[in-house]
């Protein structure tokens, strides 16, 4: 019988290591120019509910910022120039950028804005230039960071709480200038000049200022992205000519900056980190080609997200920007060709019961409405190609399967309960679930029956 009970969402936000990944990649809407990317998004667990922001080219050439939710692509337009992008949203759907404002002169300039349904574009202000671009919104609140053009004509990064507060300049590391890459906590990560004209990653509080986060080697660097519970990452030169590497930098238990590697070429640049330290970017790889990576703390490895899509896809994955802590990536690649954005939604199935003798509920999360997952088991691993389907195969030897269920509608989860028998008692079963037509295999999934 089918089971339409669910899990809390904090049971949902369940995070796997990744030789436990499968993913689902899905096309980001685009405004009907010939490319798009994504930059930001928000996705749980289960798929309740999702959103992604970035910036498409329209039929016009023009490149304008967008959301895209459930209810569908809107364009967010600009302040009468002929670019915007978005780049950072949060869960109330508050999203931040920069777009063209065409002053008195007729001259184009760049504005920081925030956008809401309700209140629709806002200019964010400066810190006494013209110019300035918003790069970032905390998750869960209105704080802000970006960078602007000063009265000097220098560029600053700065800090703002949009509800509460007015823009902070957040200075430099004794250069003349800085500018802000990330939000999180009322915290600020970028990059700034210091007084011996380096380029260097920094990390700015309203209570301790700017300090200076080092370099591979005393080299140039860069801070792209900062976690809630304060994990940042970026990139460094690596001292060898034209090497530059994606960086995790680590505070607990030592200070450190630890070198991420690259996908066999010279360079890597990471993009996102989410609270588990898991970062994603892009790397050359050994061919010069760029493609988009997945890197874990557990293994300390770097792994091409390529190898997490079945190549019947279309995709190439090219630039991962955004990671969130339920496992959902977007960013930007080619599909079947034409340069396109990704969101990424993990595909992963549970068990939950173990007794024989009991039902036991068997579950596939983040998929979309409508399609028949199907559930397989065995008692070994092992290779087991899908008829009809070529290249898709289970991880198991010998399956036999156990049910099948439709994703439901909001949950976007397929759920079935079926009777474990008092055979199976004191063995360990492998399970996995396979949608055939998406070329979708989730992880195996093994559970020992008492």
């Amino acid at each position: 019988m089918l089971s339409c009970a669910l899990l809390p969402m904090l049971a949902l936000e369940l995070l796997q290591g990744p030789d436990e990944l499968s993913y689902d990649p899905n096309v980001v809407g685009d405004l009907g120019g010939y490319s798009a990317r994504a930059e930001d998004v928000i996705g749980m667990l289960g798929g309740a509910s999702w959103v992604v922001v970035g910036g498409s080219e329209n039929v016009n050439g023009d490149f304008h910022a967008f959301l895209e939710n459930e209810a569908g692509l809107i364009d967010l337009g600009t302040f009468g120039g002929p670019l915007s992008e978005a780049v950072a949203v949060n869960v109330f759907e508050e999203v931040v950028g920069w777009a063209d404002s065409i002053g008195a002169n007729g001259a184009v300039s760049a504005r920081a804005f925030s956008w809401s349904a309700g209140s629709g574009f806002v200019d964010l202000g400066d810190l006494g230039g013209y110019r300035s671009w918003a790069t970032d919104i905390d998750i869960y609140s209105s704080f802000i960071c970006g960078t602007s053009e000063t009265q000097a004509g220098d560029l600053h990064a700065f800090f703002l709480n949009s509800a509460s507060g007015g823009m902070v300049d957040c200075g430099t590391l004794g250069g003349s200038w800085s500018q802000a890459n990330a939000t999180g906590n009322m915290t600020v990560v970028g990059q700034s000049q210091n007084t011996q004209g380096f380029k260097r990653a920094f990390l700015w509080s309203s209570w301790s200022g700017m300090s200076d986060l080092g370099a591979l080697n005393g080299g140039i660097s860069d801070a792209t992205d900062i976690s809630l519970n304060g994990y940042i990452c970026g990139w460094s030169s690596t001292g060898n000519p034209g090497e530059v590497h994606a960086v995790f930098y680590q505070s607990f238990p030592i200070s450190q900056i630890i070198d991420l590697g690259t996908l066999g070429g010279g360079i890597s640049l990471a993009h996102s980190i989410n609270n588990r330290a898991d970062v994603v970017g892009t790397s050359e790889t050994i061919s010069g080609d760029w493609h988009a990576f997945y890197w874990d703390e557990d293994t300390g490895r770097m792994h091409d997200l390529n190898e997490f899509i079945h190549p019947a896809s279309g995709w190439v994955l090219e630039s991962a920007n955004h990671l969130t802590d339920s496992g959902w990536i977007c960013g930007s690649g080619t599909f079947n060709g034409r340069r396109q954005g990704f969101v990424l939604r993990p595909f992963r199935m549970s068990v939950l019961g173990s007794t024989a003798g009991t039902n036991v509920t068997f579950r596939a999360y983040d998929l979309e409405p409508g399609l028949k997952v199907y559930f397989a088991a065995s008692l070994m691993t092992g290779r087991f190609p899908i008829p009809g389907f070529p290249g898709l195969e289970l991880g198991l030897h010998s399956p036999i399967r156990v049910a099948s269920s439709v994703v439901g509608v909001g949950t976007k989860m397929a759920s079935v309960s079926v009777f474990a028998p008092l055979s199976i008692k004191g063995m360990t079963i492998h399970f996995q679930a396979v949608v055939p037509p998406r070329y979708l295999v989730s992880p195996i999934f093994s559970k020992t029956f008492f």
